[in-house]
């Protein structure tokens, strides 16, 4: 199943370099980031976020935080200080493993870090969250269906007052499933994927031979998007303007509040 392809190729990336995985800068593959660095691109996201949803007087309350595929909980750890729970999501047991590993000492977040085995996030209650994020994460889903799915979730436990922030791109070149398609096409490409199917070390494969997990990539126009969520009883705040990454993915930021009833007449 592709859900099933979906976790196992982002178990292997927690397991072989989940620093780059998360943020996937050009000069830190093969654990080239800087931890201290990589913490600090959270913190500094957070706190434009929440300043950006503030100035809509959201969140009202500060009792939960959901930041929904945490990976190794770099807006996670962020988001802690500013409510009083704070929970991490994510299918990877090796990601989720791995972000508790980190947050430790005297500087440990108090975040919580949970493994994520649902299709949609059942285990919290319809209106019971104050800050939702969920950035670079939607985008890898194995299909659109799967994506709307969590963007109507988002807005159903979305707390009256709180604030949800989803990126998600708007359009993702062909070019890129080329490209994809001529890795997958070269013989040490594929006979890495042999190797890996035999039960070969994802590590050994990814530094020796050029492997990589499967990193699949999607979106859904704006005003599709729009639509998903306002249907699901959402209420489009702001929108940023487009941003391009350097492969020519086009990404928007959405910030999503829980629709005011409407007023009746009499």
């Amino acid at each position: 199943m592709a859900r099933d392809r979906h976790r196992a190729a982002w178990e292997d990336w927690g397991r072989v370099d989940p620093f780059w995985a998360v943020l996937s800068e050009a000069d830190a593959r093969h654990g080239g980031w800087d931890v201290d660095r990589f913490f600090a691109t959270g913190v500094e996201m957070v706190a434009t976020m929440l300043k950006h949803a503030g100035g809509y007087g959201r969140p009202e309350r500060h009792e939960v935080a959901l930041d929904f595929g945490c990976g190794l909980g770099r807006l996670t750890r962020a988001l802690a200080p500013h409510f009083t729970r704070t929970f991490g999501l994510d299918i990877a047991s090796t990601m989720i493993d791995e972000a508790r590993r980190l947050d430790v000492g005297p500087d440990r977040s108090g975040a919580e870090f949970v493994l994520h085995d649902r299709d949609d996030l059942s285990r919290y209650e319809t209106k019971s969250v104050d800050f939702l994020s969920c950035l670079l994460v939607l985008q890898h889903l194995p299909s659109r269906d799967a994506i709307e799915t969590y963007l109507r979730e988002f807005v159903r436990v979305l707390a009256p007052g709180g604030a949800a922030v989803v990126q998600l791109p708007v359009h993702v070149p062909t070019g890129e499933r080329g490209s994809r398609l001529r890795r997958w096409l070269q013989p040490r490409t594929r006979g890495a994927r042999l190797l890996r199917a035999l039960g070969v070390s994802p590590r050994v494969l990814y530094e020796r031979f050029g492997w990589q997990p499967e990193m699949h990539m999607s979106g859904i126009p704006y005003e599709e998007t729009v639509a998903v969520l306002e249907s699901a009883g959402g209420e489009i705040l702001d929108v940023s303007p487009e941003t391009t990454d350097p492969g020519g993915v086009v990404s928007r930021l959405y910030f999503v509040a829980l629709a005011q009833p409407r007023a009746t007449s009499t």
